[in-house]
């Protein structure tokens, strides 16, 4: 491609914003935004308003503008821009996991039938660099499994829980104070943020292509005080985890909250830090760990995949072609599932019972089921029942 990279960027916000103060300061002569396109003319922003446009089109349609920056929050927005984008033959940097986990085999598709590249770093566990690493590292390498906390938001709320137990909405109003919740934090503690994140780490990782109905995702917001002591009790910590393992060529995939034993080393991301577990056959255990949001540790993906791009850079997809794996949603997985009332715990039945119990006012049963029954009895509940996976 050209020397010089001519960037419309699409949302100013966080990652937007910071991504433009990143390149001011870089000053880096071959990367230049034309074009800032946003939604709100109204909404005060940190430069003056003559800097920004208001039509997609003078992006989209603009043939010296060879790079499109998506970095707004609405998913479907962020699609029919992508699209259009790679219909036009411009290079495409999106930080949007969700967009690209609801649409990605046609996305990546469209990519290379167009010759251009699709390239998304930010997208998983911010400044940390996931993508990046599982093709060029370990693109050769067996991966066996990853482990990772990618959810600044839930592994936020899970430290402040595990230093000093208090009401789940104070710690989630503390984090939308200091900028680590959204207004609204579902997507981040009901476990759906880590879900398109694993679809896209999984498909680097493993060759599998997973849609978000096959995964399950059991997030933290019924995790009570007595969840925490039981944790404590048996030396765990409870970290919300996107997991995935391949056995016998076959990938159990899933997010929910795990117990992990306090001496393994991915236990010590606090706080609004993410982590990536990797084992693989050769290189064993990796642990990448950071920042997994804001402004400018976000911003620093999207520099990285600016920067690659003028080295003509497009994902190798390694382990795409030569994957002969299939997706495994019947492997049984040891699980713990509590309440306060024991009747919301009767609809949850177990392929082998192992145990109930109670932890003061709590009731808890622990059991193993498959990955699939699990999805399926969730599905069909209402209760607000707290769920945790075992290790091995």
């Amino acid at each position: 491609m050209s020397q010089n990279l001519r960037i419309g960027l699409f949302g100013f916000g966080s990652v937007g914003s910071g991504i433009y103060h990143v390149l001011k300061k870089k000053e880096m002569s071959e990367i230049n935004i034309k074009t800032i396109v946003v939604k709100d003319p109204s909404k005060p922003r940190s430069i003056d308003s003559k800097h920004f446009s208001y039509a997609a089109e003078d992006i989209l349609e603009d043939e010296d503008i060879n790079v499109v920056l998506e970095l707004i929050d609405d998913a479907d927005a962020a699609f029919h821009i992508v699209k259009q984008a790679l219909n036009h033959k411009k290079h495409v940097i999106s930080a949007n996991k969700k967009m690209l986990a609801e649409h990605f085999e046609e996305l990546i598709a469209l990519a290379q039938k167009q010759k251009v590249s699709l390239l998304y770093e930010a997208a998983v566990c911010g400044s940390i660099p996931v993508i990046r690493t599982l093709e060029e590292s370990f693109g050769y390498d067996a991966l066996t499994s990853l482990k990772s906390i990618s959810n600044g938001t839930s592994n936020y709320v899970l430290t402040r829980l595990f230093q000093n137990p208090q009401p789940f909405e104070e710690i989630i109003t503390d984090a939308q104070k200091h900028g680590f919740a959204e207004s609204d934090p579902t997507l981040d503690i009901d476990g759906w943020d880590s879900k398109f994140k694993l679809i896209i780490s999984n498909y680097h990782a493993f060759g599998i292509l997973n849609t978000p109905e096959d995964i399950l995702n059991l997030g933290i917001r019924h995790v009570k005080p007595e969840d925490i002591e039981f944790a404590k009790e048996k030396n765990f910590s409870i970290k919300l985890i996107g997991h995935s393992k391949m056995e016998d060529g076959k990938l159990e995939a899933y997010v929910a909250p795990q117990f992990i034993p306090t001496s393994e080393a991915i236990t010590s991301i606090e706080f609004e830090n993410n982590a990536v577990e990797i084992n693989a056959d050769f290189a064993h255990q990796q642990l990448l760990q950071g920042k997994g949001a804001g402004s400018v540790p976000t911003a620093s993906a999207v520099l990285s995949d600016l920067v690659s791009l003028l080295k003509n850079y497009s994902y190798p997809y390694s382990k795409v072609n030569t994957s002969i794996s299939e997706f495994d949603s019947e492997k049984l997985i040891k699980i713990y599932i509590s309440s306060y009332d024991r009747e919301d715990l009767e609809p949850f039945c177990f392929k082998e019972a192992i145990l109930c119990g109670t932890q003061k006012q709590l009731q808890y049963k622990i059991g193993k089921i498959s990955v699939e029954h699990l999805k399926e009895q969730v599905e069909r509940s209402n209760a607000e029942v707290f769920i945790a996976v075992f290790p091995d």
